[in-house]
Formats: C-alpha cells, sequence, structure tokens
C-alpha cells in the first residue's frame, strides 16, 4: 500500500519540482511518439510527480553538498613525508554557493496504444562555490589560515521508471524500477575512480561503472552494524581517497599502488542510503596554487531487514 500524503504536503513538495522541471528539463532524443490523445509532456508530469515523492532515489542523502569539515590525520593514510607539500591541511570543507539542476526524459517501449512503458531520467547538477583549506604552520602561509580554491562540480544519476498496472482493474502508472549511483566529478578533472571493491563475509563485488541501472530491490543490502571493507582504485598513486556516510568521516590507507582501503561499520537505519568515497588529488590538499580536482562515487545500498518503499516493481 503507498503511504498517503496530505494534499498541503503534496503541494509543497510537488508544485515546486514541476516548476522547477518546466524550467529547466528537457526531452531525450530517444522520446517515442505518444498518440491515443495522451501527449508525451502528460507522461513527463506523471513521471516527475512520481519522482517528486521520492527523494531518496532522486538525490543522494545530502552528502554533496555537506559542509562538515573533514580532518586530516597522521597514521597509515597520511601523505609520506617524502612528498614535498607546499602546505600542512588541518581542516578543509566544500562550500556550495549554487545548484543548478537539469533533468532530461527519454521515453522508450510503446504499448499497443502508442504511449511508452518505459522512462529514462538522467539528472544533473551543477555545484559551484568554494573549496576551502584550513592550514597549519608551513613555511610562508600562517597557522589558521584558508585557503579558498573554486569549485565547480558535475553531479550525475540516472533513473528508470516503469509504467505499470499495480491494481488488476486500474491504469497503468508510473513507478521507479532502477537507479544508478552518483558521480560527482570536478570541472578539468585528473581524479578518477576506476573502480571499487566492496567485501565482507557474505559479499565480494567490484563497482565499475557508477552510471550502470540496477534494480532497486538488487541494490547492495547489508546487515546492520557489519564491518565493510572498501577498496578504492584510482589513476594515481598519492590521491587522498575519503569515505563520507551519515555519521562518519574517515581517510583511506593509501597502498601506495593506486588502491586505497578502509573498512566502514555499517549503521541501522532505514531506507535507501548513501555512502560517499571521495578521490582528491594530492595538490587539491597539500598545495596552495594547485586548483580544486575531485572525483566522487555515492553508493546505495540498504540494511537488511528494511525494505524499501512499496512504490518498487518486483
Amino acid at each position: 500500500m503507498r503511504h498517503p500524503i496530505r494534499s498541503g504536503l503534496i503541494a509543497l513538495l510537488v508544485l515546486p519540482t514541476l516548476a522547477l522541471l518546466a524550467g529547466c528539463g528537457k526531452s531525450g532524443s530517444s522520446l517515442s511518439p505518444v498518440t491515443g490523445g495522451t501527449t508525451g509532456s502528460a507522461d513527463q508530469t506523471q513521471v516527475t510527480l512520481e519522482l517528486s515523492q521520492h527523494p531518496e532515489v532522486l538525490d543522494d542523502g545530502g552528502l554533496s553538498t555537506d559542509p562538515a569539515q573533514s580532518s586530516i590525520t597522521a597514521g597509515s593514510g597520511a601523505t609520506p613525508s617524502s612528498i614535498e607539500a607546499a602546505i600542512k591541511p588541518l581542516f578543509f570543507w566544500r562550500q556550495i554557493k549554487h545548484d543548478d539542476r537539469t533533468f532530461e526524459f527519454a521515453f522508450a517501449d510503446t504499448d499497443s496504444t502508442g504511449r511508452p512503458t518505459r522512462a529514462t531520467v538522467t539528472v544533473q547538477r551543477r555545484l559551484a562555490g568554494d573549496f576551502n583549506i584550513v592550514v597549519g604552520d608551513s613555511g610562508s602561509i600562517g597557522a589558521g589560515s584558508v585557503i579558498h580554491k573554486p569549485l565547480v562540480d558535475h553531479w550525475v544519476r540516472r533513473i528508470e521508471l516503469r509504467r505499470v498496472r499495480v491494481t488488476a482493474d486500474g491504469d497503468p502508472v508510473w513507478r521507479v524500477t532502477a537507479a544508478s549511483a552518483v558521480r560527482i566529478t570536478a570541472k578539468d578533472a585528473t581524479a578518477h575512480i576506476a573502480s571499487v571493491r566492496v567485501q565482507n563475509a557474505d559479499l565480494d563485488t567490484t563497482l565499475t561503472d557508477p552510471l550502470q541501472l540496477f534494480r532497486l530491490r538488487r541494490v547492495l543490502r547489508f546487515a546492520a552494524d557489519t564491518p565493510i571493507t572498501l577498496t578504492v582504485t584510482t589513476s594515481h598513486t598519492d590521491d587522498v581517497v575519503l569515505l563520507y556516510a551519515a555519521d562518519r568521516r574517515m581517510r583511506f590507507h593509501n597502498n601506495g599502488d593506486g588502491t586505497y582501503s578502509g573498512t566502514w561499520t555499517t549503521p541501522d537505519v532505514a531506507g535507501l542510503r548513501h555512502v560517499g568515497l571521495n578521490a582528491l588529488t594530492h595538490g587539491t590538499l597539500y598545495d596552495d596554487t594547485a586548483p580544486y580536482d575531485s572525483q566522487a562515487w555515492m553508493v546505495p545500498f540498504v540494511i537488511t531487514g528494511h525494505e524499501l518503499a512499496d512504490y518498487l516493481t518486483p
């Protein structure tokens, strides 16, 4: 059963989203012609209404815009002392000043009436602001100084919906069936995540394409309070690789071969959640003249025992 929503809440959640899509959305090149008295824009409106009710699928849990400071700590994950650093970073955080969102709709697989039965929505965001670094005592830059580097990130996620009949005598309606992870890449980035390996006692899988669609009922599923080993492979041997979760920030150990590993303990939370893996180039944090250079994946997961919302199809 779909949970009822009061009409006032619908007005608050749905109408702003419709206004946003009306100004920014555009149809994909594979939009199928629709006949039978129903226009393509009507299906786009219905898809928009469905997405607006499920922000857990539309967004990444706020990890991409979280202003919480992250610390640079000594230890196995720290930059080797043999690498000359222009600055000594203590803390850093992102300040997002502009968040522009666009939607692209591609409809396909028409039925006998000429209406589409599948929609793929590509959500893109342009995040602009500053990457801020608090530095320690290091040469010409005094302790406690803040370095501001311009930040422009490209955020992208793909979502699939199907038009299905949920009751025997009802009309088909649009429902979310699949989604990708989120990929966030800085403008002119050289940072690149090639893969993320996920391991525990019951699972060993490697993710190589964050924009690949997967059925939501087959999303990564973990038991609560379980250690998960994550190994991130990047294009550099001196990156800084970090984990972002709702209640934790962690720096990965640099294995010296372009891989970075760490262990994350899963929370006990309901619904679709995300864990973020972020690769920053060495110069982003340790050189005051180098530009901000980053790539991140926000990977969705579910905790065992918590069913996803029942708007999903089997």
